[in-house]
């Protein structure tokens, strides 16, 4: 079904798969139309002829093995599939019968407990006719131990005269559900069960007996099922010796929950929330001989969260952007609600993010402490299940070491495991006509309070998509704790005629597409439907030769009622950009209208270039700048159409204050990437608040970045306290890594909640990597290179670990921090020659003040490069750049010097170190990657919080030898964070002269996107030997244009010493109109994580080295696009984005197809 309720009308193919993991699977397969629904048979004998050949159990005609059933839906309209799947274990009995529960352990002179469960082989109840049969249970006892020999011809017939035996009747009840219980005799060392219901049958046996020297036990139980919070619950002592009282406690979490002193032979306790998700009940007693007795009960306990909040609609259907109220009802008044509304659609694609009891219990499940103990034998285990260590002057016996007596393997339970917790006429009126334009995946995600009263009420109006929007919410308050909804709240939103256009999200111009126009009716008429599509500049129609003389953008249509008719327009694009597809269908009943874009990128590989001049006139009275700044850049040779920007901020954070939401054109997938949506933040508000510019618009836009990167940033954090790039899934967490999150939020500290806990356990986890020494070592894997690899690997990440631990408050590492202290001053006193490493250190110990903290300054200083009013650095990776951007190393490198001279009050020497920095900045307000961006930025920040200027009046004037006028720009207090841009005609070559006057600060940009059709040519120097060594080759079939692969292998070429890159992007383009089906890229050791977005596919790879990679992508067509252009393919260092190598490649198959082709 469409997600708005109607039937979906198709062919669906359904093979049948044998699930063998003996031989090649086979299958078969049935093709059948499909109209919402359809039954598929798949019978007994064609199952069992899919495992015909299975020799070991062709003795069993009855057996057949696990079918996995997928039904592969195609809508007639669109020819766009869906699939599903399902396993099915074939009943080998009309009945099943299992053991749920029973204990593991033997004690003579008790009861031996189970429970029972009798069910249909679909796991439906029995019918009350097959509840006239009765459940039969035999158990037999013995003294010997499963394959204990006998001593004696007489001992073995003793052993035969004492099994005993016991047939046991039970009815069963309308829950199948039985409790079995029957007394162990003193002496039994064995155990067998079977349970038999007409012609199924299961058994159990217990081979180990209770070790209680003094033959004394104690057991406990409870009758109750699904144990809730809130809810008393019966629990029942016995003991075969008389006990006066006993004492209980009730621990969870590794905490004590409740405890207290009972007589009797049963007790009732009432869970909390806070037992979730289970409880290690514990009953002991003391006896005459001063001997403890104990025994415990683990229990599943549910959590009440469905209570404290309801959610409801005002309507159960509306039309698109019609009003409709969202009531929703607390139980206690100041709550706290979180609200998520999607389209049901987006749930249909995989895992929800939705708050629900299964995901709370799923979270609760994780800090669960409770230790599996399959077998506890003894007194003393019965403590440790629980995770408790006794100190008593009472005996505590331990459990008897016994010798195995098995001349084989221990035997192992069938049901291993189960041992944990339980479980109107004419034409129609056009001029009022309503165009749809709003169609958002999640309509509402937003938090809201309750004020005096418990309720409150949302007035929404919804969106244009022809769907259902599915609404769950949150609530926490101070007394109720946490609630969610029971089950997500549908809001249908429809309208009986409407269209539906099937549209790629981009094209590349030259490209041509067919606009795909669904027509849905499912009012009681047939209608006759004319639809036009609306010109404009943007695109033009594709005509035939036959259609010259046709109106090609409007076409005429019968759609039946209760059905739906597909019309193809075909189009090529004039303009870059987005354009706009108005397509309006209108009936004598009723009409709809849609309006969409459609993104048309330029052709090649996307570059960038920026200049930048710093316009420097603070002082007390105005000046005006002389001479005057020019700019001239150079040709752009093999450039398609480019665009010119330029921009201007009075400030010297205006730029990247403006660019938060994204800093640098990477995506950020892992635990290092993330960080760039977090600790920017942090500097621009620590700059705006010293210097008192920090405005509520400002803060409150920031303070959002970080409180999602702070979120996004924990799923990183392994269970050690570690941080590592993908989380648990990696061996070790990484020290550097750990360090660097550290440090973030340390100073994020003033302006968001960080948990103390996250940062306690990560420094716990750094500081148990440092040696004797002082340094500190790597467990994980190398992510960043330059920081990490090479022959000063251990001084450059003691440096940076120290500094990370430098902003704990109170010196609380104050030993650990002196030991790095001292190891670094002996390595400075060595000499370090590494530029990088030496900047570093130079940082650590200035912030530490350290004595040797000067001298690794000024040696620094000494192998500076000075040009014009810059100071800088450079290093082994300043050969590999080609572009206008010195490497990331470099950057970074300037960026702990200014940093340094910052924490040495050094300023008047920073300033062409600061100057520098501003100059390196890309179009988004960042610089290469995350590292050098974040380094920069903080840098930065300090550095202007000591030269911030007071008071801002500035009149700047650019003008160019082209224009007949120059344009002016004001800059004052009011609007200095502004960053105001102006485009430009693109010119080859363009001279730009910038000139201001008045009091104040201003940086001035030139931004430059162009595209190269040749991928392997930038903007700059001629090209260095790549990095990587990167091959691309396409496998597609004329006889199906549906599909291609794209097989891309790749190598580092281990430029210098380094034998293998740090972490890798590997980013694939896929050809206009094609995706690639989720989890087809299967993950390995070196491919950790996959995204798509937009047309794009990223790889995330631990590393390269020498030995190729080969991945395989599959692409499958989801829009009709023709004259395919070329798509790239690019393998970058992240942490250097200039240790790069870009491809590209097309289709010969899917370039030659014309729309003609695909109508």
């Amino acid at each position: 079904r469409y997600t708005y309720g109607k039937p979906v009308k198709g062919t669906v193919t359904v093979p049948c798969l044998s699930l063998s993991y003996w031989t090649n699977k086979r299958n078969i397969t049935t093709t059948l139309e499909i109209n919402g629904s359809v039954n598929v048979t798949c019978n007994k004998r064609m199952l069992q002829s899919l495992s015909a050949d299975q020799l070991w159990h062709q003795g069993d005609s009855d057996y057949t093995e696990p079918i996995e059933i997928i039904a592969v839906v195609t809508e007639s309209l669109t020819g766009i599939s869906h699939n599903s799947s399902t396993i099915l274990f074939p009943k080998q009995s009309d009945y099943f019968i299992e053991f749920l529960d029973y204990s593991r352990v033997i004690k003579p002179s008790l009861n031996f407990i189970a429970t029972l469960k009798v069910t249909r082989p679909d796991s439906s109840q029995l019918s009350a006719a097959d509840r006239q049969s009765l459940v039969t249970v035999t158990a037999q006892q013995t003294g010997l131990l499963p394959g204990e020999p006998a001593t004696s011809h007489l001992e073995n017939e003793a052993a035969e005269r004492n099994l005993t035996v016991q047939v046991l009747n039970y009815t069963v009840p309308e829950s199948g559900i039985i409790d079995v219980e029957f007394p162990v005799l003193p002496g039994t060392k064995t155990l067998r069960v079977q349970a038999e219901f007409l012609s199924s049958s299961t058994d159990i046996a217990v081979y180990d007996v209770f070790s209680s020297p003094s033959q004394t036990y104690l057991q406990v139980d409870t009758k109750s099922q699904d144990i809730k919070a809130g809810k008393p619950f019966e629990l029942s002592i016995a003991s075969n010796k008389p006990v006066r009282e006993f004492h209980y406690l009730v621990l969870s979490k590794e905490q004590i929950m409740a405890f207290g002193t009972m007589s009797g032979d049963s007790f009732t306790l009432t869970a909390e929330n806070s037992w979730a998700p289970s409880a290690c009940i514990l009953v002991f007693y003391v006896d005459e001989l001063g001997v403890v007795v104990n025994d415990v009960l683990s229990l599943p306990i549910q959590p009440v969260l469905d209570d404290k909040i309801k959610i409801s609609w005002s309507k159960d259907k509306v039309k698109p952007s019609e009003k409709v109220s969202l009531q929703i009802s607390t139980t206690e008044p100041g709550s706290l609600i979180g609200l998520a509304v999607v389209d049901k659609s987006t749930k249909l694609l995989g895992e929800s993010s939705d708050i629900t009891k299964d995901t709370v219990s799923h979270e609760l499940d994780l800090y669960s402490t409770a230790q599996y103990f399959p077998l506890v034998r003894g007194f003393f285990g019965v403590f440790q299940k629980c995770s408790l260590w006794v100190s008593t002057d009472a005996i505590l016996e331990e459990e008897e070491k016994e010798d195995f007596l098995y001349g084989g393997m221990i035997p192992i339970e069938d049901d291993y495991g189960a041992g944990l917790p339980k479980g109107k006429n004419g034409p129609p009126d056009l001029s009022n006509l309503y165009v749809r334009t709003h169609f958002p995946e999640t309509w509402l995600w937003v938090d809201t309070r309750t004020s005096s009263g418990t309720d409150t009420t949302l007035e929404v109006t919804a969106p244009d998509t022809i769907t259902s929007w599915v609404a769950s919410a949150f609530v926490i308050s101070e007394q109720g704790g946490l609630g969610v909804t029971t089950a997500p709240v549908e809001l249908e939103a429809f309208q009986p005629f409407f269209l539906y256009l099937n549209l790629p999200y981009s094209v590349v111009r030259g490209e041509q597409f067919i606009v795909e126009v669904n027509i849905f009716n499912y009012l009681k008429e047939e209608a006759e439907v004319t639809v036009i599509l609306d010109m404009n500049e943007a695109f033009e129609i594709i005509l035939t030769s036959n259609e010259v003389n046709a109106t090609g953008n409007q076409e005429s249509v019968s759609v039946p009622s209760e059905d739906g008719k597909t019309l193809q327009f075909p189009i090529r694009p004039k303009q870059l950009g987005e354009i706009p597809i108005r397509v309006t269908a209108t009936s004598s009943a009723a009409s709809d209208a849609v309006l969409q874009t459609v993104l048309v990128k330029a052709e090649g590989v996307e570059q960038t270039y920026s200049q930048t001049v710093l316009l420097d006139l603070t002082g007390n009275k105005p000046q005006a700048v002389t001479p005057c700044k020019s700019f001239s850049c150079c040709c752009f040779c093999s450039v398609v159409p480019f665009t010119m920007t330029f921009c201007l901020a009075g400030d010297l954070l205006g730029p990247s204050i403006h660019g938060l939401a994204g800093l640098i054109q990477m995506p950020y997938g892992c635990g290092e990437q993330n960080m760039i949506n977090f600790a920017p933040n942090v500097y621009v508000l620590q700059y705006l608040t010293k210097t008192r510019q920090l405005r509520e618009d400002i803060k409150a836009k920031a303070v959002s970045y970080m409180r999602k990167g702070y979120q996004r940033e924990l799923l990183f954090q392994r269970d050690d306290g570690s941080f590592s790039a993908f989380g648990n899934q990696d061996p070790s967490g990484s020290t550097w890594l750990s360090a660097f999150v550290l440090r973030c939020f340390l100073q994020a500290r003033p302006f968001t909640d960080i948990d103390p806990e996250v940062l306690q356990d990560t420094a716990r986890w750094i500081v148990r990597h440092q040696g004797l020494d002082g340094e500190f070592h790597e467990p994980g894997r190398v992510l960043h290179t330059d920081l990490q690899g090479g022959t000063s690997n251990p001084v450059a990440l003691t440096a940076y670990v120290m500094s990370s631990l430098l902003g704990f408050p109170d010196k609380q590492h104050a030993y650990v921090i002196k030991s790095a202290t001292n190891y670094l001053e002996d390595k400075l006193e060595e000499g370090i020659g590494d530029n990088y490493t030496l900047a570093i250190v130079a940082y650590a110990l200035s912030w530490a003040k350290s004595t040797k903290a000067k001298e690794a300054l000024n040696a620094l200083n000494q192998r500076a490069e000075h040009q014009g009013e810059f100071l800088f650095w450079v290093t082994a990776a300043s050969e590999l750049s080609d572009s206008w951007q010195p490497p990331s190393v470099d950057i970074e490198l300037a960026a702990y010097a200014l940093l340094s001279h910052f924490y040495q009050d050094r300023l008047v020497e920073g300033i062409p170190i600061m100057k520098w920095l501003s100059h390196q900045r890309n179009h988004l307000g960042g610089f290469s990657s995350t590292q050098d961006t974040v380094v920069a930025l903080q840098a930065l920040s300090l550095f202007a919080t000591l030269t911030a200027v007071g008071r801002t009046e500035l009149a700047v004037r650019v003008s160019a030898p082209a224009w007949s006028s120059p344009e002016t720009f004001s800059i004052d207090s009011r609007n200095r964070f502004l960053l105001q841009s102006k485009e430009i005609a693109p010119a080859q070559p363009v001279t730009l002269t910038v000139a201001a006057e008045g009091t104040g600060f201003a940086v001035f940009q030139l931004n430059v996107l162009y595209n190269t059709k040749q991928p392997e040519q930038r903007l700059g120097a001629a090209l260095n030997p790549e990095a990587f060594d990167l091959n691309v080759d396409v496998k597609d079939d004329k006889d199906d244009t549906n599909h291609l692969t794209v097989t891309v292998c790749t190598r580092y070429l281990a430029p210098g010493t380094a034998p293998s890159s740090g972490m890798v992007l590997l980013e694939v383009g896929l050809l206009s109109g094609f995706s690639v089906p989720p989890g087809s890229i299967p993950l390995n050791h070196r491919v950790k994580k996959v995204e798509q977005d937009n047309g794009k596919v990223s790889l995330y790879l631990d590393s390269l080295n020498e030995t190729q990679l080969c991945v395989d992508v599959p692409a499958v067509r989801d829009f009709k696009v023709a004259n395919l252009q070329d798509a790239s393919v690019s393998v970058v260092d992240y942490y250097e984005p200039r240790r790069r190598a870009v491809r590209s490649y097309h289709s010969a198959v899917l370039q030659s197809i014309s729309p003609c082709d695909l109508c």
